[in-house]
This record gives C-alpha cells, sequence and structure tokens, in this order.
C-alpha cells in the first residue's frame, strides 16, 4: 500500500487501543480481529419470509429448497462451488427476533420486493450496522412485483434516514425464481440468468470478502468499538455496578412494567362495568315490557336511549377518574405538580346508537284466528242450553246473543295475542338495541384508552429522557470530552478504511493471496 494509505493500519490500532482504554472497566466486551487462519464469510440476514435461504441457494447454484432450517453454514466442506472455495455464506438463527451477525466479515440484508421496510426491520438493519462495517442489501422476488424499482428507491431512501452511513451501501436487486429457473439449461438459459442479477451479486460479495477479509476484519473490530463507545453515557463509572445511566434504564422499564399493567386492569374493570350495566338495563327493560301497555311499549325505544346515555356517562367518568389517578400514580414521582395539571388526556364521548324499533304491521292471520277462537268460545257458551227441550224455540233468540258473544270475545282475543306479539317483538329489538350499544361503547372506551396509552407513554418517556439529562454531564465532562474525541478520531478513521476498502486497496500488514482460478468464473458471471 502506498500513497495516502500508508499509514491506515497504524491509525486503525492506535483508534482501537484508544477506544480499549476508554472502555475498561464498564464491562462491555470488546473484540479484536479474527486471527489469520479464520475462513472469511458472509452472513445472509432479514426477516421471515424475505427469502434468504432461496437466496443463498441460488448463490451457490442449488435449487431454492434445497436448504433447510438445519443448514447455518456453507463452506468448501459443503459443496464444490467456485464462490465457497474463497469465502462462506452464513445463515444464523435470529435469536428472539433480532438478526445475529456470526462473526462474519461483511453482511448481505435480504429484503422483501414487494413492500418497503418497516420499522423492525429498519431497527434491526441499525443493530447490525453497529457490529459490521461492510453491509449490502439484496431485493428478492423483483419476478413477481413490477413495482420493485419504486420499493428498492423507497428502502433506500429509509435506511439512508436510519442509518446514514449505509446511505452509500450497494443494492443488488435478485430473483431466486429466475435463478432456479436457468439452472441447468447452459446457454439457452443466460437471459434468464442476466435478469435473476445473481451474478452482479456473486461478483461483489468475492471482490469485497474474498479479497479484503482483513481489511473487513480490522474495520470490524473497530466499528464494533466505536458503536460500544457511543452506548455508553459519559459518565459511566470505571468500575463495576450500575451508574446513573442504568439507574434511568430500570426506572424505565419499572415505570412502563408499572402502567401497561394498570392500563390493562383499567381496560377490563370498564368493561366489566360496562356489562354489569347493561345486564341491569336488559333486566328491567324486560321486565317493563312484559307488563306494559300499548302505549308503553311505544315508549321502550325513548326510555332505553334516555337510560343507557345515563349508564354510558357514569361509566366515562368513572374511566376519567381511574385514568386520573392512573396518571397521578404514574408520573407523580417525575413531573412536578404544574406539568402535571397540564397534562391533559381527551374525554371519550359516548356514541351509543340505538336501531330504529320499526312499526310492526298488522297481523291480518293474527285477527282471522282471534275472531274464529271468539265464535268458538260463544258456541261453547251457548252449549249447555241446547240440551234445553225448548232450544229449538228461543234458538232464533239466541243467535244475536251468541253473535254479539262471539265478536267480543274475538276482539278481546285479537287485542290479547295483538299485544303478547307487540311484546315479542320489544324483546327482541331489545336484545338488539342492546347488543349493539354495547359494541359501540366498548369501541368508544377502547379508543380512550388507546389514547390514554399513547399519551402517557409519551409523556413518561419525556419525563424520563429529562431526567436522563440532567444526570448526564454536560460536555465539559473531562469523561465526556475525552470519549467524544475518540469516538470522533475512530469514525474519522473508519471512513478512511471504508474508502480503502472501496477502492481495493491491500492491507500492507496482511497481505491476501491472489484468488484460484475458480473464482475467477464469478467474474463474468456463472
Amino acid at each position: 500500500m502506498s500513497g495516502p494509505w500508508a499509514t491506515l493500519p497504524e491509525e486503525v490500532a492506535a483508534a482501537r487501543r484508544e477506544l480499549d482504554r476508554l472502555l475498561v472497566g464498564t464491562g462491555v466486551p470488546t473484540t479484536g480481529p479474527t486471527g489469520p487462519d479464520t475462513r472469511p464469510a458472509v452472513a445472509l440476514v432479514g426477516a421471515p419470509g424475505r427469502g434468504r435461504r432461496a437466496l443463498a441457494a441460488a448463490l451457490v447454484d442449488l435449487g431454492a429448497g434445497a436448504l433447510d432450517a438445519q443448514v447455518t453454514r456453507l463452506g468448501p466442506d459443503t459443496l464444490d462451488v467456485p464462490l465457497l472455495e474463497e469465502l462462506d455464506l452464513l445463515l444464523p438463527p435470529r435469536p428472539d427476533g433480532g438478526w445475529a451477525t456470526g462473526g462474519a466479515s461483511a453482511l448481505l440484508v435480504v429484503l422483501g420486493a414487494g413492500a418497503p421496510l418497516d420499522r423492525h426491520e429498519l431497527d434491526r438493519v441499525a443493530d447490525v450496522a453497529g457490529a459490521v462495517e461492510a453491509v449490502g442489501f439484496a431485493v428478492v422476488g423483483t419476478e413477481a412485483h413490477r413495482g420493485w424499482r419504486t420499493v428498492l428507491d423507497a428502502d433506500r431512501d429509509l435506511v439512508a434516514e436510519h442509518v446514514p452511513r449505509l446511505a452509500g451501501a450497494p443494492w443488488f436487486p435478485v430473483s431466486t425464481v429466475l435463478a432456479d429457473a436457468a439452472r441447468g439449461t447452459g446457454t439457452a438459459g443466460e437471459p434468464l440468468r442476466r435478469r435473476s442479477g445473481v451474478a452482479p451479486l456473486q461478483q461483489h460479495l468475492h471482490g469485497l470478502v474474498a479479497r479484503r477479509r482483513r481489511m473487513l476484519d480490522e474495520a470490524n473490530a473497530l466499528r464494533a468499538a466505536v458503536t460500544a463507545a457511543r452506548s455508553l453515557p459519559a459518565h459511566a463509572p470505571p468500575g463495576p455496578g450500575p451508574g446513573p445511566g442504568a439507574v434511568v434504564g430500570a426506572a424505565r422499564r419499572e415505570h412502563h412494567v408499572r402502567w401497561r399493567a394498570e392500563i390493562a386492569a383499567a381496560r377490563v374493570a370498564v368493561v366489566d362495568d360496562l356489562g354489569r350495566r347493561v345486564r341491569a338495563l336488559a333486566a328491567a327493560h324486560r321486565d317493563r315490557i312484559d307488563h306494559a301497555s300499548r302505549r308503553d311499549l311505544a315508549a321502550v325505544a325513548t326510555d332505553l336511549a334516555r337510560d343507557l346515555e345515563d349508564e354510558a356517562a357514569a361509566v366515562v367518568a368513572a374511566l376519567g377518574d381511574r385514568l386520573r389517578d392512573l396518571v397521578v400514580t404514574t408520573l407523580a414521582d417525575l413531573l412536578p405538580p404544574a406539568d402535571l395539571a397540564e397534562l391533559r388526556i381527551p374525554a371519550p364521548v359516548p356514541r351509543a346508537d340505538l336501531p330504529a324499533a320499526p312499526a310492526r304491521p298488522a297481523d291480518r292471520v293474527l285477527v282471522v284466528a282471534g275472531a274464529s277462537g271468539g265464535l268458538g268460545l260463544s258456541r261453547l257458551a251457548l252449549l249447555p242450553l241446547l240440551a234445553v227441550p225448548v232450544a229449538p224455540v228461543v234458538g232464533a233468540a239466541l243467535v244475536p246473543v251468541s253473535v254479539g258473544l262471539g265478536l267480543g270475545a274475538a276482539g278481546w282475543l285479537a287485542r290479547v295475542r295483538r299485544r303478547a306479539a307487540d311484546r315479542a317483538h320489544a324483546r327482541a329489538w331489545l336484545a338488539e338495541a342492546l347488543g349493539q350499544a354495547r359494541t359501540d361503547l366498548e369501541r368508544v372506551l377502547s379508543e380512550a384508552l388507546i389514547v390514554a396509552d399513547r399519551e402517557i407513554t409519551l409523556a413518561l418517556d419525556r419525563a424520563l429522557d429529562e431526567r436522563a439529562q440532567r444526570l448526564a454531564p454536560g460536555p465539559t465532562d473531562p469523561r465526556y470530552a475525552a470519549r467524544a474525541a475518540a469516538t470522533a478520531r475512530a469514525e474519522a478513521v473508519l471512513d478512511r478504511l471504508a474508502a480503502a476498502i472501496r477502492t481495493g486497496s491491500d492491507h500492507p500488514a496482511s497481505p491476501e493471496p491472489p484468488p484460484p482460478a475458480a473464482a475467477a468464473a464469478y467474474r463474468h458471471g456463472p
């Protein structure tokens, strides 16, 4: 190495020694470059379902389903593939939803072409970028999504915004399906191989990792030290034991756990209170319907709406009182009384819209049945007179009486049956109305709890952040200044080292052997 990179190895070693000296006693483990006998490796990381294993199979010319969950490393002892003669491919497991790097020299983040990165993936990218210097991105599934270019541009912008140092990272659109279809087709499958995008990715990995392993290892060790130094509070104690930062972190966890438990208990309590009140309303109005006159039945809807409004207001008031008590309990030791009094949670507006009670049309069958039943009753009433010897004489005189009794009985029976039908109709409407009202009120209360959860969580985080800032020393603190200066110097060295890696300069302290002839196949595609 000559020119501007001549002193780079000494600068890297000096920066690591300085950071290691500052990190001694903080309990943060430091790592150095891997040994000379360690093979370079690229770790494929990504969220579930993004196609890590299919991409690894395409890189080593295997079928899409050839690698099962037990395969975590691909090397020369696994397959006779030119790419694997110079480096290993790692498929590390995902511990607790995180992305393990597996001690890799470089990372390849596998993303989907169907939708942009979500927040979880961005956070994981930021995590792994703090441990590994060289990071590339592969967008898999381009054959199935016409808008993959838009997704790739959006992902690139999101990464640049969330992890600025990766703004210039390489991106590769890849189709593992096309690569799988081109396997074994010889020259006829060359168009599919070009469209799959696997060859440029193979060339990049070989050129980056196989020829610059020692430089990457030095960069990774320095990057991990910089990340560890930046993650420590400026007032970190020189010896073991929790410092103010650890105390604030423990307080944050304790407050959040307690608040989550309290809001869950409030949700259970308010739903139980609402259910109890609705059941009491149902019982009261069912009893009223059972004994209601026709005029009383017409007023059931109005009375139920009024009662529901009163009960909803009572539930909301009880929830408001409970939330105010929770706010005071959670934030009393973090906020001054004036700030606590200014904190407001929007009160929910109950919306218990009842379904309209449709007018029930007259039941003609019921009227006819009542009339026939009434006539039958009149005949039963006159039946004893038919046994009297003079019955034929008075029969004609009893006809009007029979008709009158029949009509009266028919009218009375029709009214009784109509009232019974009206009451049954009112009971059915009551059940439907109360069910709908309960659903509406539960939704309103859930929305209120979500708003309260958000507002209190934000207020809690702001209060804890302010406490952490009060505990942290200012930039004039000697420890703060020393660590900031050392980190800034290490970042500058990392920038120069990354530039050297991109330009392909060799590391003078650890010269790399030339690649074998078999690896040259990847310089011109598979």
